[in-house]
């Protein structure tokens, strides 16, 4: 659950980060991003990020927070950035998610080879919460996974937002 709540403060910061500073907020410390577009008010700022014919934005898949901040804007920052450089850790963190969350085929799947990725082995019987629960490798000092990807997540917000 921890880590449930974790990766869904992860997804409120992004969207709230992404609206405030196309509304024209700026960071507790720095400058606003520069926009090419600017929103009358937060309302229409939040309807503007959704794309065309869905009802909402999606904040969970880095890649496409990327697209969205390059059209929004000056060179995406400050997300792309950020998101780029955390590429391979965000989709760890959606993956182990979407394996909290759903019991498919396909998501078992694609958590095991994340896991297998990380140990270069799959423990029999492994749970979701039993990898959060190992020791992370090349970690100094040791830290379990959900430290590591709990730790990954609050240094990106940190780039996004900094105070």
């Amino acid at each position: 659950m921890a880590f449930l709540s974790a990766f869904q403060a992860w997804e409120i910061f992004v969207e709230e980060s992404f609206i405030l500073y196309l509304w024209g907020q700026k960071p507790p410390r720095g400058r606003a991003p520069g926009r090419y577009a600017f929103p009358p008010n937060r309302k229409m700022a939040m309807e503007w990020v959704i794309p065309e014919g869905r009802d909402y934005a999606q904040w969970t898949i880095a890649h496409h927070v990327t697209e969205r901040a390059e059209r929004f804007f000056k060179g995406g920052a400050p997300f792309s950035p950020v998101l780029k450089g955390n590429q391979s850790v965000l989709d760890d963190v959606r993956i182990i998610r979407n394996a909290i969350a759903h019991r498919s085929i396909g998501v078992r799947l694609k958590f095991e080879k994340m896991v297998r990725d990380k140990l270069s082995f799959l423990p029999p019987n492994l749970t979701v919460a039993a990898f959060l629960s190992m020791t992370a490798p090349k970690n100094t000092p040791p830290v379990s996974f959900l430290e590591y990807y709990v730790g990954k997540i609050d240094f990106a917000a940190r780039q996004i937002v900094p105070s």
